[in-house]
């Protein structure tokens, strides 16, 4: 029997490079266990541990020159503990740890590697 699990996406903007916010999302989530990987156009934090209380996947594109700091880290995260997944509560964490705006709701990126915002909240 597989696990179901819940998710909820947020984004946020920082001029930091993500390798140097690993340690912050640890703290906001309280997990030990995220390490970084990166390829040609994203790079990315994820958990790996698939049976903490949450699965996190932290990504940005990435430009090696400039940073690509106006794109959005995008921050996915998965539980089969509904309970640990509360939007304000998760949004809230991130805004007092990272001092930013947190954005929650739907992002995606299309065929093309454009992010696509829709309906969302700001916290």
């Amino acid at each position: 029997m597989s696990k179901l699990f819940v998710h909820m996406k947020f984004w946020i903007y920082l001029e930091r490079e993500l390798s140097d916010l690993q340690w912050e999302f640890e703290k906001i989530f309280g997990v030990d266990n995220l390490y970084r990987d990166y390829e040609n156009v994203w790079e990315w934090l994820e958990s790996s541990d698939q049976n903490s209380e949450y699965y996190l996947n932290i990504s940005r594109s990435h430009n090696w020159k400039t940073g690509d700091f106006d794109k959005p880290i995008m921050i996915i995260a998965q539980s089969n503990t509904p309970e640990k997944l509360d939007e304000a509560s998760i949004a809230k964490r991130i805004k007092d740890r990272l001092a930013c705006d947190v954005f929650a709701g739907e992002i995606t990126i299309d065929s093309w590697d454009k992010i696509v915002i829709g309906d969302h909240r700001t916290y």
